[in-house]
């Protein structure tokens, strides 16, 4: 092009002023060949193989299948936030406490009327139960003995305070914790074992079993889809359980409209048949039931590798490019993904926390982009 056919110099500065703009990547547009218009494109918004749409780079999103702490910032948004990702949270599940009279007897009367020796507790949801049924003790405890006992720092037979709690994994030893700082000891937990050391049943068993003696009885906080890992470890090893269910679970009601509603925040436009995308992000399945629930809906928006790949074929022909990568937060869940599902797991994060969930994440991602 001679100087004269240029657009005029502030017109050409402008235009590379665009470089400057805050936008996750750019496309470049040939209006002047020698001057080139970068025009944004929105992150995360899919295009369905446009022919002046670049490759985009690797998502970073990643949908956690679980509710965020309102109350405080959620550790698993944040510590996925620090390594660059976008994390998105639906809720999965509704949670009911339930039994709660029975818990309270149980507490009232103290460990030593059952003779226990240690309180196994699997889910922050036993936790939950245990806080409402302490209220409830001390709401109607003017003749109760243990609540006498505390008051008096008097840490007698009917106390809990000398009492281990068992516990799997850091989130619900953080809670215990917590519990145990809202109530005097003789209420709330005050030895907490497991916690990180025990991110899953079968490890939380075998450190029971490394603690106690046989003959001993333990008091056993369930919910109502617990598998008997601890049950059966702990039965053959001699160990008593006394099981009290204190939680429901089922599956949220809202959650298609919440997973629609969060994916349209995120910017998330899917594709059908061919012109699928190759690589959306990641999902996270905290939960089997959850994974059992949340499946289906899923499917609507997503296309997951499944063990016996069929080469991006769905079940009716179409041709269609796998774009989910999976991720589970410990063995059990992962178990129920691969043999329930048939899907491929990408991930098991080798301890149940927010910080061992993201490094398993971060580490496939860096070996994978290094290839």
């Amino acid at each position: 092009m001679d100087s004269k056919d240029q657009p005029p110099l502030d017109d050409r500065r402008k235009e590379r002023q665009n470089l400057c703009m805050p936008h996750t990547y750019l496309r470049t547009i040939s209006t002047y060949p020698e001057v080139p218009l970068y025009v944004p494109v929105r992150k995360r918004v899919r295009s369905c193989n446009h022919p002046l749409t670049p490759t985009p780079p690797p998502s970073m999103d990643v949908l956690l299948l679980r509710s965020p702490t309102l109350d405080v910032p959620d550790k698993y948004e944040a510590v996925f936030r620090t390594h660059g990702y976008s994390p998105i949270s639906v809720p999965v599940l509704e949670t009911t406490l339930v039994h709660l009279e029975q818990l309270a007897d149980r507490i009232a009367e103290g460990p030593s009327v059952h003779r226990f020796t240690g309180v196994i507790v699997t889910s922050k949801r036993s936790i939950e139960a245990w806080g409402q049924a302490v209220e409830g003790v001390v709401a109607w405890s003017g003749e109760n003995v243990v609540v006498r006992e505390v008051r008096c720092g008097d840490e007698g037979k009917t106390s809990w305070a000398s009492i281990p709690f068992y516990v799997v994994g850091e989130v619900t030893a953080e809670a215990a914790r917590e519990l145990g700082k809202r109530f005097p000891p003789g209420l709330g937990p005050t030895d907490i074992r497991g916690g990180s050391e025990a991110g899953s049943a079968e490890q939380l068993a075998r450190i029971i079993l490394e603690d106690v003696s046989e003959s001993k009885k333990m008091l056993y906080l369930t919910g109502d889809k617990n598998r008997d890992t601890i049950s059966r470890i702990l039965t053959q090893g001699g160990v008593g359980l006394e099981k009290l269910q204190v939680y429901e679970t089922h599956g949220s009601s809202t959650f298609v409209h919440d997973l629609e509603n969060a994916l349209g925040r995120a910017g998330f436009v899917g594709c059908d048949g061919d012109d699928a995308n190759e690589a959306w992000g990641w999902i996270v399945f905290f939960a089997p039931s959850a994974a059992r629930h949340v499946y289906p809906a899923l499917c609507d928006h997503f296309f997951f590798r499944r063990l016996a790949d069929t080469g991006g074929v769905d079940e009716h022909g179409h041709g269609r490019k796998e774009i989910a990568k999976v991720a589970a937060i410990g063995p059990t869940t992962a178990s129920c993904l691969r043999d329930e599902l048939g899907l491929r797991v990408d991930v098991v994060a080798p301890k149940p926390t927010p910080a061992e969930l993201a490094s398993a994440i971060v580490a496939f991602d860096s070996a994978s982009h290094s290839v």
